[in-house]
């Protein structure tokens, strides 16, 4: 079972609980029916944010190691409406023969020009006929830092001095930062034909 059929389990098992608990009958003092509305109501949010993944909202969860790129979308910053930008990647996870295993899953990346380039150009290869895999590695300490500092859209910071503003998500997905490559697909490692 995925995390998120996991997650809408537990919350409408908790509020189960809790309107069974506390029935009309009841003779539980009113702080504790006010605390058990207010839980009910923290698992009510839950359900919410647990059920993104299966609205088809992108993940912005770290990217699997190897994958077939299958397309790309970049979504420039717009100062104008404070949109940070993402690039949003479809991909299929590829096992150790470069065979796809899975099923085709959206990402969202925060944006940054050098990694919006890239994934450009791995869709213009993609529409000229050529399979792009693409290799995540996870970033680490001094690494991380340094890619951040060279690209500010990316850390979260503007050019007017005093005027920072962070989204959660972005904030989020710059924790998670990997450096994300594009080559061409390679084949598949089938097994010999008898």
């Amino acid at each position: 079972m995925t995390p998120t059929v996991l997650a809408i389990s537990a919350a409408y098992v908790v509020v189960a609980v809790l309107l069974l608990a506390l029935g009309l009958s009841s003779r539980f003092a009113w702080w504790v029916k006010a605390a058990a509305i207010a839980v009910t109501s923290v698992f009510f949010v839950e359900v919410f944010f647990a059920t993104k993944g299966l609205l088809g909202w992108p993940r912005t969860d770290p990217l699997p190691a190897r994958f077939q790129l299958l397309w790309v979308r970049v979504a420039e910053p717009d100062l104008k409406s404070s949109n940070p930008g993402a690039i949003y990647l479809w991909i299929e996870e590829v096992d150790e023969n470069n065979v796809p295993d899975g099923v085709p899953r959206s990402y969202r990346l925060p944006y940054s020009r050098p990694l919006a380039d890239r994934a450009a150009k791995a869709r213009d290869e993609i529409m000229s006929g050529k399979p792009q895999q693409g290799l995540a590695e996870d970033l680490d300490g001094p690494e991380r830092q340094a890619e951040a500092k060279s690209d500010p859209e990316r850390s979260g910071g503007r050019s007017e001095p005093g005027s920072t503003t962070i989204d959660p998500d972005q904030f989020r997905m710059l924790q998670q930062a990997q450096r994300v490559e594009f080559s061409p697909m390679p084949v598949p490692n089938l097994p010999p034909k008898p």
